[in-house]
């Protein structure tokens, strides 16, 4: 398996804010709001422009995102290319019920009620792990399937509010929680009381993973 640097990229998704990456050397983490402020972090993931570097391997504290505005309803946005469905017969991996019950815990601390692992929606977040390993990229945005919003309504997910955490080169479920849970922004999405259902996809080659999150 091809060894890489470490990094992590979660955001807080929500169905009136939405998050997107800021690329940095070694550990990742951005959030921005959408729409339509903070497009500086699109710059940053996409072009490389704004984005501060960390030596890999003992990365510093993640840049703590803004608190989001809440704006009005967003644009429809162009209709994306349609995914295909997960193939038939896919399971929840080992990994994925332990991101959850990982997940479930760290809600419990805080009075939270425990969200439902559910196996559709695992399904579709394995697909973004995967378009991410086999695509070649790291962000929110899929060159194949648009925002995660764009692929939620092309699966057919509803959702009140939804939102989306992802993570790269992280080997075990602690690990990829405990980063989540060390950025203020990706642990209001795991804390939200917003939230009812969780999907969690993971491809081992890489250590992609994915979060999917809705209420």
């Amino acid at each position: 398996m091809k060894r890489k640097i470490p990094a992590l990229l979660l955001a807080l998704l929500l169905v009136f804010s939405a998050a997107l990456p800021a690329g940095a050397a070694g550990y990742r983490c951005a959030v921005r709001s959408w729409p339509p402020d903070c497009w500086k972090q699109f710059f940053c993931d996409r072009f490389g422009i704004g984005c501060g570097n960390q030596t890999p391997g003992a990365p510093s504290e993640p840049e703590q995102p803004s608190e989001p505005e809440q704006p009005s309803e967003p644009e429809e946005p162009s209709e994306p290319e349609q995914p295909s469905e997960p193939s038939g017969g896919a399971s929840v991996s080992s990994y994925e019920q332990q991101v959850a019950a990982l997940v479930n815990a760290e809600r419990a601390k805080y009075g939270l009620a425990a969200l439902t692992l559910d196996e559709t929606l695992c399904g579709y977040a394995l697909v973004k792990s995967q378009d991410m390993h086999d695509q070649g990229y790291f962000s929110h945005t899929s060159p194949t399937y648009g925002s995660p919003f764009d692929m939620m309504r092309s699966f057919g997910v509803s959702y009140r509010s939804a939102g989306e955490n992802i993570a790269m080169g992280y080997s075990t479920p602690e690990a990829v929680v405990a980063a989540w849970m060390n950025s203020e922004g990706h642990r209001a999405n795991i804390l939200s009381a917003n939230y009812t259902t969780l999907g969690v996809g993971y491809v081992e080659d890489g250590g992609y993973w994915t979060q999917w999150f809705i209420g």
